[in-house]
Parts: structure tokens; sequence; C-alpha cells
């Protein structure tokens, strides 16, 4: 009778510990830092500037294709600099420099990147949606 007490005691600690140590290992990975991402672009000579909001896990924000830019910039760890979108669109040379910003957090780290582009078409080529505020 004490050995099958026994038995019920260990056999339940045991699926008690289970259960927490499964618990434990899959939480951080339901529970991403979100991400929050002010965007703007300037174009140069121009007094208007064009500005989003992109939040990312779980994607959202003012940005009008938030999901698809929020995939995007996971590939590069939310450093939209080092993106190629390679579009498969020519761009004519001229030359109406457009500047575009990220600032924010992205998965709780603070960022900051500008780059300036020699047009919007070639600044679409290379970030995708990213920029299509």
């Amino acid at each position: 009778m004490l050995v099958k007490l026994a038995r019920r005691v260990l056999l339940g600690s045991a699926l008690i510990v289970g259960t927490a140590v499964v618990s434990a290992t899959t939480a951080p990975a339901q529970t991403a830092l979100p991400s929050v991402l002010h965007l703007s672009l300037n174009t140069e000579g121009s007094s208007v500037q064009r500005a989003a909001v992109l939040e990312c896990h779980p994607a959202g924000g003012s940005h009008k294709f938030a999901e698809k830019a929020c995939g995007d910039l996971e590939v590069v760890q939310g450093d939209f600099r080092r993106m190629n979108a390679n579009l498969a669109r020519a761009c004519t040379l001229e030359y109406l420099p457009v500047t575009a910003k990220l600032e924010g957090k992205w998965r709780g780290n603070v960022v900051s990147y500008t780059k300036s582009y020699p047009n919007a078409c070639v600044l679409q080529n290379e970030t995708g949606v990213v920029f299509d505020l």
C-alpha cells in the first residue's frame, strides 16, 4: 500500500515538473517583443514630408502595407539599409533625392537609420513596401 502511494506521488510530481518545463521553454517563443517604428520620407526641394507608424509583432499602425513591411524588415533585423527588394523595374536617371528615415524600437532595441536615394524609384526598388507611405 505504501509503495502504491509513493508511486502515485512520484508520478504526480513528474507530471507537474514536466508541464512546468514545457511551459517555460515555449513561453519566450510566443511573446516576441513588439516593434514600433516611425518612418518618414523627405524629398529634396519639397516642404512635404510623408510619415507613418509601423508596428510589428503583431503588424499594425498607420502603414498601409504593415504585414508585408514587417516581414521584409524581419529578414534584415529591422535595418532597412541592408534590404535589397530587387524589384524588376527600371528607374530613370532623374536626380531628385529622397531621404528615408526609420526610428523607434525593433524587438526591444532602439534603432535609428537614415539613408538617401537618388530618387523615389530607386528607394522603392531597394526597400519594397517599407517606405510606401
